[in-house]
């Protein structure tokens, strides 16, 4: 996991904050029920997105696009790595987990086999490092311990395609043979042969797309996942 300093402002009475450019919002959370040695009440931020572009979660979700001109890549390239980053924060006795949801994948990227991994640096999102057998599709990048830290804990994730046969489905060859009496009357006989590849026949511009959810949510110390 990698930390990253986010900025605060103002007091804790403030309901939320800007963070940065990006524009998200950090959520102000309070426990009427109050635990020996814990506070009740605290900041949590979840984002999500493409790296170093992520998006602040609106009512627990983030979602990232994959699209068409992912799409055009994959099929000019055969395959294509995609690195996806999440920035989490929860302070007090607050844990943060989140679940991957992967979606349907359809046109040139349901043609592809997709895999969706964790990895632990952006620069290992290739498509050497395709997991052989699936992973689960969660974290929990934020224990319960008591926290009041005020840095991101940054993750990353990695979707991967690639297109089996090299983009192809198949293969067309023919021969035709013409047969002929040349002048003294001898039989002439001649053959010529073509080949080609079948291609998906499938355009980036038809591709629809798809959604990489992110849903996150907080939790008390001593809360059993759901």
């Amino acid at each position: 996991m990698m930390k990253r300093k986010v900025g605060f402002i103002g007091a804790c009475a403030v309901a939320g904050l800007l963070l940065g450019a990006g524009g998200g919002t950090l959520a102000l959370w309070g426990d009427t029920e109050k635990v020996a040695g814990s506070i009740g009440s605290g900041y949590e931020y979840f984002a999500a997105g493409r790296l170093d572009h992520t998006t602040a979660a609106t009512r627990h979700q983030a979602n990232v696009t994959i699209g068409q001109d992912d799409a055009a890549k994959l099929l000019d390239d055969k395959s294509i790595a995609i690195p996806l980053q999440t920035d989490s924060l929860s302070q007090g006795n607050k844990g943060l987990r989140y679940t991957v949801h992967e979606p349907v994948w359809s046109g040139i990227f349901g043609a592809a086999d997709v895999s969706v991994f964790r990895v632990d640096a952006a620069d290992e999102c290739t498509v050497a490092n395709v997991p052989s057998v699936s992973e689960e599709l969660n974290s929990t990048p934020v224990s319960a311990d008591y926290s009041s830290s005020t840095t991101n804990t940054v993750e990353f994730w990695c979707v991967v395609a690639a297109l089996p046969n090299n983009g192809t489905v198949g293969a067309y060859k023919n021969t035709a043979t013409a047969t002929a009496e040349d002048p003294a009357k001898v039989t002439v006989t001649d053959d010529d042969s073509w080949n080609a590849k079948v291609d998906l026949g499938l355009s980036p511009k038809a591709e629809a797309d798809h959604v990489v959810g992110f849903t996150y949510e907080t939790f008390r110390p001593g809360e059993q996942s759901p």
